[in-house]
């Protein structure tokens, strides 16, 4: 399978759950402040400015199970098909890769909470960015972060249509990476959808022109030493750090499921640092063989595993985009 059908899941770590509901723990370090102390000063005195400091959290995400079946007549495992040479084998392939982008869609496009009734579902990306939030909502209550941050808990929406949402700007990807650096991190990817990601590079490009005077104000090259017209921005160099910008097609995709949006499709913009995810597996893809029904050969395809957001402070989501 290639890398480019699930860009999100591809870029992040591995991890083992070993329950359900599958808990790490985070912490953070005190903010800086001024160290100086009174010459002789008692271990009393320091232990209680240190008391007030951040303690390390708790953190949790449930496990969801996905599914995929292969059903095969045993006509067309006997007969030879024009590139295929056996029917089972080839369905399980097929599902086995369509399970995969269904994952990628529950992480980056889902839009779903943490939830352990019923049908348990993992809180995705989304879900996990509640601290740095940039909305691009031409009405901005129309949103509303969780009270309970970092927990794996959706924001609410109310009424937003295609007329609230707005084109994605660099203001917003700068904004974002200053928010995220405030907080201590550094963010090395930016995903979007292939039509933000058109739109990026269609604003970047635009603010390394000048049309006041004439190639004065261009520091781009569009064309290299191989005579290639390059169109799209690979790497942006903010300031506070440098991005990869990447597409994510699955993030172009309609989802009309989400509450109070009419499309979630290039709603979003993601902004992170791979090395604070992981997916945790706690039962990783197998066949399971459920024998013959009659003239068929009847298989299932199932796997088990959460997102694991090991700092939700060092990552960002911009939210509100049109796709223009």
């Amino acid at each position: 399978m290639s890398r480019d059908e699930t860009p999100f899941m591809s870029s992040i770590g591995r991890t083992k759950a070993t329950a359900i509901l599958h808990e790490w723990q985070t912490d953070e370090l005190a903010p800086p402040a001024s160290g100086a102390v009174a010459e002789g000063v008692s271990y009393a005195t320091q232990a209680a400015a240190q008391a007030a400091e951040p303690f390390r959290t708790r953190l949790a995400n449930y496990c969801q199970i996905n599914s995929k079946v292969i059903n095969v007549t045993g006509t067309k495992r006997a007969v030879d098909q024009a590139g295929v040479a056996d029917e089972y084998a080839y369905q399980l392939k097929k599902r086995g890769i369509e399970m995969k982008r269904d994952q990628e869609f529950d992480l980056v496009h889902g839009w779903k909470s943490s939830n352990g009734a019923g049908t348990r579902t993992f809180g995705g990306y989304q879900s996990w960015m509640n601290y740095n939030v940039v909305n691009a909502l031409t009405t901005a209550n129309e949103y509303t972060a969780p009270t309970n941050k970092g927990a794996g808990v959706v924001g609410a929406f109310t009424t937003v249509t295609s007329a609230d949402k707005n084109p994605l700007q660099l203001s917003h990807v700068d904004s974002l990476m200053q928010e995220i650096y405030e907080q201590g991190g550094k963010a090395t990817k930016l995903m979007l959808s292939p039509a933000n990601r058109r739109a990026f590079s269609a604003r970047a490009q635009a603010a390394g022109s000048s049309t006041s005077n004439a190639g004065d104000g261009n520091v781009r090259r569009n064309i290299d030493s191989d005579g290639k017209l390059r169109q799209s921005v690979e790497i942006y160099m903010s300031d506070f750090g440098d991005v990869m910008v990447v597409p994510n097609y699955i993030m172009g995709l309609a989802n009309t499921a989400v509450s109070g949006l009419d499309d979630a499709a290039d709603f979003s913009a993601l902004l992170y640092d791979p090395m604070w995810f992981a997916w945790a597996t706690l039962r990783p893809m197998q066949e399971v063989d459920l024998g013959q029904l009659g003239d068929s050969i009847i298989g299932q395809i199932v796997e088990e595993g959460t997102l694991e957001c090991k700092n939700p402070k060092g990552a960002g989501l911009i939210i509100g985009l049109s796709g223009a």
